[in-house]
């Protein structure tokens, strides 16, 4: 089910990166901070921030941990209000040619209270927005399979 919906929600930011023209943008707050688990910076972590009304915003983690939200694929920033917020370390496996994968899978990592039962909640206002996520614990379980 998490799978399905960061692939539909990765989807919705492409897809809709044409049909912007036209579309009035809600009020948008720029959106940036890091992310760390245990103290390490969280490498190719997607942070998915899920407004009480109206679309989410996406970004992804670099090797330092940074991320920056974007609404839609030319268009930065978070909806302005309240916000439930994801962060997962899984992926699938996914292009290249034959065999080889381009994009290795990986299991979770992070804590189910961080993704799939998140306890994260932040206010984006109107300007610039940081928001960091210093993460602590270890996933446990069944769940860390990701399936």
């Amino acid at each position: 089910m998490r799978t399905a919906n960061l692939i539909l929600a990765a989807m919705l930011i492409v897809g809709l990166a044409g049909c912007s023209n036209g579309v009035k943008t809600p009020d948008l707050g720029q959106v940036s901070g890091t992310v760390t688990l245990n103290g390490k910076p969280l490498d190719g972590a997607t942070v998915e921030f899920i407004p009480d009304a109206g679309r989410p915003s996406i970004g992804m983690t670099d090797a330092q941990g940074k991320y920056k939200l974007l609404f839609r694929a030319d268009q930065p920033g978070a909806v302005i209000g309240t916000h439930s917020v994801r962060i997962t370390s899984r992926r699938d496996s996914s292009g290249g040619e034959g065999s080889t994968p381009l994009v290795k899978a990986r299991s979770e990592t992070v804590p189910q209270k961080y993704n799939d039962a998140t306890t994260l909640k932040v206010d984006v206002k109107a300007g610039s927005n940081t928001h960091d996520f210093p993460l602590e614990g270890t996933r446990s379980g069944k769940a860390s399979s990701g399936a």
